[in-house]
């Protein structure tokens, strides 16, 4: 699990590496740039970027901004909040109550980044005598 900052608040959000794991909601884009026309063609690893919901619904329902990859981000964000009223509710809901337990998606697992693992308490064959 690896902790990136919200583009827009700069918010740590917990953001997993693979497809089975539930960090924190959020929108991720994905930057990366090849050349064309160009022979080789050259590919950049492709970064990650991350805006928590609030920040990606209020730049959905905000007006357009300036700028030719600004534009193409909220109008990324904008489909997304349209096609799923459930991510205005979601992000209300973190606005509100941001220290509230978010439900996991389902078929996700917990986080195990973090768990200590404890051995199991030993059972002992004797039982004390009540007094």
């Amino acid at each position: 699990m690896e902790i990136q900052p919200c583009v827009r608040c700069g918010r740590g959000l917990k953001a997993p590496e693979g497809i089975n794991s539930t960090g924190d909601r959020a929108f991720a884009f994905f930057q990366s740039s090849v050349t064309v026309g160009i022979r080789p063609r050259v590919k950049s690893r492709a970064q990650r970027r991350v805006f928590c919901l609030p920040c990606g619904v209020s730049i959905a329902l905000g007006p357009i901004p300036e700028g030719a990859f600004n534009q193409g981000v909220y109008d990324v964000l904008r489909d997304m909040v349209g096609k799923d009223p459930g991510l205005l509710r979601a992000a209300w809901e973190q606005m509100v109550h941001p220290a509230k337990q978010l439900k996991r998606m389902p078929g996700s697992k917990p986080d195990q980044t973090f768990a200590m693992v404890l051995p199991e308490p030993a059972i002992s064959a004797e039982v004390a005598p009540a007094n």
